[in-house]
């Protein structure tokens, strides 16, 4: 039985379909979201994927790469007809694949392909010369956007799950302040984070880390916290298959002035960012205005990061907070605003997850206020 809110998306989708005149579409995924968005089914293992068929009219049929992963697809997924791949070759697959399509006549049919977003194109050169080797009568075309935008708008299930995710990472960053202390190692501090957020039930967990004001925000590599130290980090999780990210700052000790600055620069920037994230606005707009109040703080051209990006089922997602973005905010989009910024002497990260609303975003983490001194 397919589940409400899968038939309305799938009925999206193939309203969109047929203004297109398409048959149907063909989806895959290995990293990015739009088998999980379609199906359900996530092919999170690291070298997994999948191909999704969704005629016009008629059942949707997934194959998916590993017979071992059935029962997990079965559980997660709405769609009935689920088949096992017999090889971990995409183009061997493709061949497989390529039977269903036959069994539901569409081999000659006008097919839109799906597997591109604005980050990552998943369709390989060679796995486009096999598409077209094993379905020489069929019409292809690019239809990635059919899907795209259907996924910039999150539903009301899902900015539940990325308010969960929220409340997970948060517990992360508590427990990744609470590790902080003059010679503990970053590696340890990252695995008390990690460690908490799956234990609240994330699926992964990752820290990157500045154990020092001089040092820029990256994975841990086993230095050691000192005294007087400010640690910057960014965590990110995932939880039932959506991303969220926040961004934190520490003092080991009491914050000198300078370092309570860049930190209010940053905080302020972010909030100037936030403030402007309404449908319609430009992200441009949203980048520039955090900018100018770092600029204005007297730190120009300390950010040493981008600003922000959507979050959902893939990260990132679009958009890119940019000043050189021509992209322009959608209701319910989901995004991470995030401000960094390193001068001489001290360092912040400041930042979290909204959804952009009509009335107002709406913030889903506790923004840090003041710098948490430990």
């Amino acid at each position: 039985m397919v589940k409400p809110l899968a038939k309305q998306r799938l009925q999206s989708v193939r309203d969109r379909m047929q203004a297109r005149q398409l048959d149907a579409l063909i989806v895959y995924s290995q990293r990015r979201g739009h088998i999980p968005y379609l199906s359900g089914y996530r092919p999170n293992y690291h070298t997994n994927s999948a191909f999704l068929v969704l005629p016009l009219e008629g059942e949707p049929a997934m194959l998916i790469k590993f017979g071992f992963d059935m029962p997990r697809a079965r559980s997660q997924s709405w769609i009935d007809d689920i088949r096992p791949g017999h090889s971990e070759d995409a183009c061997f697959l493709f061949r497989e694949f390529a039977g269903i399509l036959e069994e539901k006549g569409l081999r000659g049919a006008r097919l839109g392909w799906v597997a591109a977003d604005d980050t990552i194109d998943e369709m390989s050169a060679g796995l486009w010369e096999c598409m077209r080797r094993e379905l020489p009568a069929a019409r292809l075309e690019p239809a990635s956007d059919l899907v795209n935008r259907l996924r910039l708008s999150k539903d009301p299930g899902e900015v539940e799950l990325l308010r969960r995710a929220t409340e997970i990472i948060e517990c992360s960053a508590q427990a990744l302040g609470r590790a902080l202390a003059p010679g503990v190692e970053d590696c340890a501090a990252a695995a008390q984070a990690a460690t908490a957020g799956l234990s609240a039930g994330a699926s992964r967990c990752d820290v990157i880390l500045s154990p020092r004001a001089a040092e820029l925000t990256l994975p841990p590599k086993h230095d050691r916290f000192r005294q007087g130290d400010a640690v910057s980090l960014e965590l990110t999780v995932e939880y039932e298959g959506y991303w969220v990210q926040i961004c934190r700052t520490f003092s080991l000790g009491p914050a000198s002035p300078l370092q309570k600055r860049v930190f209010a620069a940053c905080r302020d920037a972010y909030q100037a960012a936030v403030d402007l994230a309404r449908p319609g606005a430009r992200a441009a707009d949203l980048a520039r205005a955090a900018i100018s109040v770092v600029d204005q703080a007297g730190f120009p051209g300390s950010i040493r990061y981008g600003l922000g990006h959507g979050v959902g089922l893939d990260l990132p997602e679009p958009c890119g907070i940019d000043p050189h973005s021509t992209a322009v905010l959608e209701d319910h989009m989901a995004l991470v605003i995030h401000v960094s910024a390193w001068v001489e002497g001290a360092a912040a990260f400041v930042g979290g997850p909204i959804i952009v609303e009509s009335g107002g975003p709406l913030v889903l983490d506790h923004p840090q206020r003041e710098i948490m001194e430990v």
